[in-house]
Order: structure tokens, then C-alpha cells, then sequence
């Protein structure tokens, strides 16, 4: 059945005009709020994720699916694309919801917000408790749910849900690339049988990340808002500053 529901949504055909980053959120507000409507399956979306500093320790740059470094001493840039993957770990609602039924989904945040504000974190280290400094995180996030399992792909040929290039280039040519560098995904919104078919969920945890601006570790408090719509990504380009295309995948993204 699935199977049957994937190669549907696959095939789906284009459906009105094409969805950016601010118009796909907009849609799935709409469709979370009035599970009644039309579906949003054979929507097209075409969406510019801004590549994040990958310095920069919060939850938003944390869950990007596009980030950059740059060593000043080997004058070397790294590009990252990391897409995440829904689990029970990560979503409160992925048994009542019924994803344990669809192909592994792969995520991919586009939209979002994010409040910070001071808090402390009990941490333990063998048998001693400590309070420490720590972050609170309240974040809302949209994305991409892409089905990518064995057999089962919704990415295009050659594309993998994590991939990192390194570039060498001084650093006016860095500057110029990453000012405005985003990540292009361009494809159509598909329906796998989930219900609803906007599906949100929570996320609360915490998490320790190193902050090399202040070479120690950042503890956050995070709680999570995520919503998704099931997706098929046809082509990934990633677009540095001047329109500069320093990869792609699939035909569109050329």
C-alpha cells in the first residue's frame, strides 16, 4: 500500500503556481488549521535556504541543513548540506501519526523562528552535579519531509542527505561567495497517506555544543514546535553570492 502511495506521489502533477520559502509556510498553516481542504499534494515549490554560519551555536543554525566554515590559516572553505531524519526520538507525534508506516523521511527546515533567553542546566560529570550557564531555546520550524530509504528516494540521482566539499580560496572570494550563498531546493509537495497531511509535532530536550567563539561548551534547553508536508526534491543547487552555482543536482538545478 505504501509502495502503491509513494509511486502516486511520485508521479503527482504540478498543481497552481510555484511556492517559495514565505508562500509553502503560508500553505501549510493553512492546511494545519483546515485539515479539510484541498490537498497540498502536486503543489510545486521552488525554496532558498540561506547558508548559516556554522560558528554560530543555536538551535536555528543547529538544525540548518545548510552551513559553511571557513579556515583563515589553510584559506579553505567547507560547504555542508545535512539534512536531518524524523524519528520517535525527535517527534512526539511520529507513533500516533502513523510515520512508522512511511519510508524513512529526511529532513529539511526552510522557515522558522527562534527565542533565546538565559537559564541554568544541572549537568553531572561522574558524581558531581553541577549548575551551569546555560541557553533556553523556544524554536518553531517548517520543513521538508523527503522519503529516502533503500529503494525508496524522493532526493535526486547523486544527491545524498549529507555531504560536505571543501574549497580552497582566499578570502575576498570567500566573502563574495557566502554573502547571500543559499541552498535551492525545487520540486513538488506529495501526499503519503499521513494524517493529517500537514503533520506537527514537539521536541524537548537538551543539548551541549562547543562555541569555538568562546571555545567552551553551550548547554541549551530546547523545546520545539515542527511542522512538515511530505515532499519530492527534483533538483538541489547550491547558489553563492552574484548567482555564482557551485553545485547541482538534477536537471532543473543546472
Amino acid at each position: 500500500m505504501i509502495g502503491g502511495l509513494l509511486a502516486m506521489a511520485l508521479l503527482a502533477p504540478s498543481a497552481g503556481d510555484v511556492l517559495d520559502a514565505a508562500g509553502l509556510r503560508d500553505a501549510m498553516e493553512h492546511a494545519r488549521e483546515a485539515p479539510a481542504a484541498d490537498s497540498l499534494a502536486g503543489k510545486p515549490f521552488k525554496i532558498s535556504i540561506p547558508f548559516a554560519d556554522e560558528r554560530k551555536r543555536t538551535m536555528k543554525v543547529l538544525q540548518s541543513p545548510a552551513r559553511w566554515r571557513y579556515d583563515y590559516s589553510r584559506g579553505e572553505l567547507t560547504v555542508m548540506i545535512g539534512l536531518g531524519q524524523i524519528s520517535a526520538d525527535n517527534y512526539s507525534g511520529y507513533k500516533q501519526q502513523g510515520l512508522p508506516n512511511l519510508p524513512t523521511l529526511q529532513t529539511a527546515f526552510f522557515d522558522g523562528s527562534e527565542l533565546r533567553g538565559p537559564t541554568t542546566v544541572e549537568t553531572t560529570q561522574g558524581a558531581t552535579t553541577r549548575q551551569e550557564v546555560g541557553v533556553q531555546s523556544i524554536v518553531t520550524n517548517y520543513g521538508l519531509a523527503i522519503p529516502y530509504a533503500d529503494g525508496v528516494s524522493a532526493l535526486p540521482p547523486r544527491f545524498e542527505p549529507f555531504m560536505v566539499y571543501k574549497l580552497r580560496m582566499n578570502q575576498q572570494t570567500y566573502h563574495r561567495l557566502t554573502r547571500g550563498m543559499k541552498l535551492v531546493l525545487t520540486g513538488h509537495l506529495t501526499a503519503l497517506g499521513q494524517r493529517p497531511e500537514v503533520f506537527c509535532g514537539e521536541y524537548n530536550g537538551r543539548l551541549a555544543a562547543l562555541d569555538g567563539h568562546i571555545d567552551d561548551t553551550v548547554y541549551m534547553l530546547v523545546k520545539a514546535r515542527q511542522c512538515f508536508a511530505t515532499a519530492r526534491v527534483e533538483a538541489v543547487s547550491v547558489v553563492g553570492g552574484g548567482d555564482v552555482v557551485l553545485a547541482a543536482w538534477g536537471p532543473a538545478g543546472r
